[in-house]
């Protein structure tokens, strides 16, 4: 069973931007499949996300999304479309912005072993992902990996520095905020009007999504 390209977005704790971007994510992703558009994002918090440009062929394709919430005691994998589609939950805004299948992960990080890979596995016939959460990051190693850095720093969690030190992509509100690993990273602003230079991060992700699948070609070619 071929893996599809996973594309995980983290954060320092809740309200720090990581479903708006996962949101934006997919709208962009969606439109490499023939349509250009204007959408609004992040209703949670205002944000209005500017016009996405088209990204690159290796890009394009069938995307589904990944939700994982961190319980204390039980665990659940929820795929009832019902129950997904509801507009004032995060899977619901994923498949507004184009999502082909959803799939939620309710559960203590130590259940992700078994988890994960199931969740994986049934979305195995999409051509990428897009996976939401810092344990799911953790253990899956997605192809890119997104971190979003909000300014309440009393509710940032830890292992902050372990996923900085992984991500590509570093969305942060105060620069001095950002802990020194992540200055070697691609470096994106965002206030309440949404992500500053938006057409710039938006081409890193098209890059990088190319240039990282061609490498998994060349590899499996032998190259």
């Amino acid at each position: 069973m071929k893996r599809p390209f996973i594309i995980g977005v983290g954060g320092t704790c809740s309200n720090s931007g990581k479903t708006t971007t996962a949101v934006l994510l997919l709208r962009y992703l969606a439109a490499g499949r023939g349509q250009q558009a204007t959408e609004r994002c992040g209703e949670d918090t205002g944000n209005v996300l500017s016009t996405l440009i088209h990204p690159t062929p290796g890009g394009s394709g069938k995307w589904g999304a990944i939700k994982y919430t961190k319980t204390e005691l039980y665990a659940s994998l929820v795929d009832d479309k019902a129950v997904l589609s509801n507009k004032d939950k995060d899977t619901g805004r994923f498949i507004d912005a184009g999502a082909e299948d959803v799939i939620w992960i309710k559960s203590p990080p130590q259940a992700l072993n078994d988890f994960l890979p199931m969740a994986v596995g049934r979305l195995s016939c999409l051509d990428g992902i897009v996976v939401e959460g810092n344990s799911a990051i953790e253990f899956l190693k997605p192809d890119i990996v997104i971190f979003t850095i909000g300014n309440n720093k009393k509710c940032w969690k830890a292992g902050i520095e372990e996923i900085v030190s992984i991500s590509d992509i570093i969305i942060y509100e105060n620069k001095a905020d950002l802990p020194e690993i992540s200055k070697t990273k691609g470096l994106f602003s965002r206030d309440g009007s949404g992500i500053k230079e938006i057409q710039g991060f938006l081409k890193l992700i098209s890059d990088l999504i190319y240039e990282r699948k061609t490498k998994t070609r060349d590899n499996e070619k032998g190259c």
